[in-house]
């Protein structure tokens, strides 16, 4: 989707797509604390953080004159698409260093699947309905992201399999919209993905 609106908190002016992510999250986070065990909670906090710090300071990686005129950029802006996939990277990198502390047991695995799954949908459902995007895209990317979602996070019984499915179906939804592939979002998913198999690695589920 097309970033068509910004949001402005005091000094603080964010794009949509920002706030939809944020907020998507916020959600999550809820969820997991409210459905699963605290920890799985606090090791996707832990995550969001690592994205989050990641993502904002990357701008040092893409923009580093301006960050060199004008340090206090670092607080108004973030590094982009750039900044989004080393965001994702950087999560990935985490839990391969952690991979001994964290132990995935059938309820980790499966609160990493709902995580990653909920975080796409939840984001998509915000950025289409905080923008004006071509109808036709929007009613797609709302009704069939949450058909998909709910009909996977019900009726699908592994986690893999699942993955797997949401990020064939989130792909096809993606192809539909304005930017079509050439959209951080797809790659991201992607990355998600590799990272869904590995905690099932790291949980000893193939």
């Amino acid at each position: 989707m097309i970033n068509t609106e910004w949001f402005s908190i005091r000094a603080l002016t964010l794009p949509a797509t920002a706030v939809a992510l944020l907020l998507a999250f916020f959600i999550v986070w809820l969820i997991l604390r409210t459905q699963f065990p605290k920890i799985w909670s606090g090791v996707y906090g832990d995550a969001i953080f690592t994205f989050i710090l990641v993502w904002k300071f990357s701008l040092i990686i893409t923009d580093f004159q301006s960050v060199i005129n004008q340090p206090l950029a670092l607080l108004y802006f973030n590094g982009g698409t750039v900044g989004v996939l080393l965001g994702v990277a950087a999560i990935l990198l985490q839990f391969w260093r952690k991979r001994q502390q964290l132990q995935f047991d059938n309820e980790g695995i499966m609160a990493s699947g709902w995580a990653i799954m909920l975080t796409q949908s939840i984001y998509q459902w915000f950025v289409v309905l905080l923008n004006d995007n071509p109808l036709q895209s929007e009613l797609i990317t709302l009704v069939v992201l949450s058909v998909l979602t709910i009909f996977i996070l019900w009726k699908v019984p592994t986690t893999k399999t699942a993955l797997y499915l949401y990020t064939v179906g989130y792909s096809i939804v993606a192809a539909l919209q304005p930017l079509g592939f050439w959209q951080p979002a797809v790659g991201v998913s992607f990355l998600l993905l590799l990272l869904g198999i590995g905690i099932q690695r790291m949980g000893g589920k193939e």
